[in-house]
């Protein structure tokens, strides 16, 4: 809030605003099976194009929505606007559990961590109710892994993990499962080995994509990213498993240009189903920011 009230990050006037993704109107990208699972993609399903990563086996009978009525309004934090995920909270969850009804679901898969952070986190904390199931995409694709493992052919690779900043806003405590406990078993299931212990800027040191000071520090920016592909690769990495779709969208460059193969996480899952990537491939080379 306080950068909000200091304008500390200095974000230029003609940065592209994030809250434009408010207002794009909801659309349906695909229409599944009745009954079949119901997927948002928020505001920001053409930062990559997850209508193309969502399809597959895992997502063959699901239906995806997206556009501003199901946009949580969360990435403007990183514009230093932390009020807008709080005006649109009610809407946010009111949109969604709309959706929900119209659809015949009782749960809403998010394939973003800032949607699925405010449905959980942000909506406990402000008391407000949320009348359907939010389902991080990570579960959702584990738990379908599990249901499936006989398709699954091994990779036998080494990957780094970009986690993303929204993944601090995740639920966690207890005995209840967070986003990398769910990750955790995905890499056992299809059989690829984390160097995560190996690295240096992990866990509570992993380091941001750079989208935040983009606008204003562009060098810095992108220093921050070559820190931090570098240290994938000095810990063995592979390849660099993103699970938020922003961030690939902002370090995939950076990473072809230090040859450190970037890939979304439903791509990688793909791969160990023998699955086909499409003309989106790893990580939507060629592919525009919108």
């Amino acid at each position: 809030m306080r950068q909000e009230e200091t304008g500390v990050l200095g974000i230029p006037p003609d940065a592209k605003p994030s809250s434009d993704w408010l207002t794009k109107p909801a659309i349906i990208l695909r229409r599944g099976k009745p009954g079949g699972p119901l997927i948002s993609a928020g505001g920001i399903y053409e930062v990559v194009p997850q209508a193309e990563f969502l399809t597959g086996q895992m997502f063959e009978d699901a239906t995806v929505i997206g556009g501003g009525a199901y946009a949580c309004g969360f990435t403007e934090t990183h514009l230093g606007r932390a009020s807008r995920p709080l005006e649109y909270l009610r809407q946010f969850i009111s949109n969604l559990a709309e959706a929900a009804d119209e659809f015949g679901v009782d749960g809403i898969i998010f394939t973003h961590d800032a949607c699925y952070d405010v449905a959980t986190t942000l909506a406990m904390q402000q008391r407000v109710e949320v009348p359907f199931r939010p389902v991080h995409i990570l579960e959702y694709i584990r738990d379908w892994l599990r249901e499936h493992r006989d398709r699954v052919r091994p990779l036998n690779i080494s990957i780094a993990v970009q986690g993303g900043c929204t993944t601090r806003y995740a639920p966690k405590g207890g005995d209840h499962e967070i986003w990398s406990d769910w990750l955790a078993e995905i890499f056992e299931i299809i059989g690829v080995e984390s160097v995560e212990e190996k690295r240096t800027y992990t866990g509570i040191d992993r380091l941001c994509c750079g989208c935040g000071i983009f606008h204003t520090q562009t060098e810095r920016a992108l220093e921050i990213q070559r820190r931090n592909i570098q240290d994938a690769i000095d810990a063995g990495a592979e390849k660099l498993v993103f699970i938020c779709p922003a961030c690939i969208a902002v370090m995939r460059a950076a990473c072809r240009k230090m040859e450190l193969e970037p890939i979304y996480i439903t791509q990688l899952v793909k791969l160990a189903l023998g699955e086909e990537l499409g003309p989106a491939g790893t990580a939507a080379f060629g592919y525009p920011v919108r």
